[in-house]
């Protein structure tokens, strides 16, 4: 069986009234651990196990929380996801059975590869990967355990200036995972809901911005030089499909079906348009 944990800090509701009741519907999923990051937004749900991390917790750890609080799991397997987003019960039905046939990787459905000469990419890549985000992805405790025990290794002065606190600690998972098992994560193309607001209420993300995106880069490059790994993945990335940020966003959401009215309304009144203009000039 899985538990799953979630970071609740900004969207305390679609936690509650949207991710943990699809997930009740899992028949894999019978533990989820809610780590509440803010006071003002701390959830206590019926079911769950909600950690009050918004004191001293929060401060010490910030992103890290995420592997803090798998350590409360009951069960061996972890799926950790974002606060923005529902994995299908078919996605997570897959990566079950993928960390139950070797538990010695991690795996998840946001793959990011790193160049030689551009250092971390914001494509999403799937096959074998540097980098699998936390966005949603499978581990076991022990590789959790794992992280909490190096982590303070690599905790830079970038890391400390970092907003969130430890933003990166996606980033440095992956790669201690591919120290502790000398295996790449694999990142897989699957279904899942994302939350559509994301596009519209950006303030409540930490992945705009190219402050982000150069601190990813050079943080990456950072981890990489202390690990010793850069030989490891050059060897062994492999990376079978790509996909745009916004794309694969646009699939996994009803935006589709947002747009599909106007789009088909607007192409309506173009019609009638062009045939009235037709009309008046006597062609047929």
């Amino acid at each position: 069986m899985l538990s799953v944990v979630i970071l609740n800090f900004n969207r305390p509701n679609f936690i509650k009234h949207n991710i943990v009741p699809q997930l009740n519907k899992y028949h894999t999923v019978d533990n989820i651990i809610i780590s509440n990051g803010k006071k003002e937004t701390a959830l206590d749900i019926d079911e769950t196990t909600c950690l009050e991390h918004h004191n001293i917790h929060n401060e010490e750890y910030g992103l890290s929380l995420r592997f803090l609080s798998a350590l409360s799991a009951k069960n061996e397997y972890i799926l950790i996801i974002d606060d923005d987003i529902i994995p299908s019960e078919e996605t997570i039905e897959f990566l079950y059975s993928k960390i139950q046939e070797d538990k010695n990787r991690i795996y998840g459905i946001y793959g990011r590869n790193i160049k030689k000469y551009t250092g971390y990419e914001y494509t999403n890549v799937f096959g074998e990967v540097p980098v699998i985000l936390t966005r949603c992805l499978i581990c076991t405790k022990e590789m959790c355990q794992y992280y909490i025990d190096n982590f303070r290794k690599y905790e830079s002065e970038k890391v400390k200036q970092s907003t969130p606190y430890w933003n990166g600690e996606d980033i440095l998972f992956s790669l201690l995972s591919i120290k502790k098992y000398d295996k790449l994560p694999i990142a897989f193309d699957m279904k899942h809901y994302n939350r559509l607001a994301n596009y519209v209420n950006i303030d409540e993300a930490v992945s705009f911005g190219r402050d982000h995106q150069e601190y990813r880069k050079e943080i990456t490059n950072d981890f990489i030089g202390e690990l010793g790994v850069w030989n490891k993945i050059v060897r062994d990335v492999e990376i079978e499909k790509e996909k745009t940020q916004l794309s694969y966003f646009f699939e996994n959401s009803n935006l589709f079906l947002l747009l599909v009215p106007p789009v088909l309304m607007l192409f309506i009144m173009l019609y009638y348009f062009v045939k009235a203009v037709y009309k008046k000039k006597g062609i047929k």
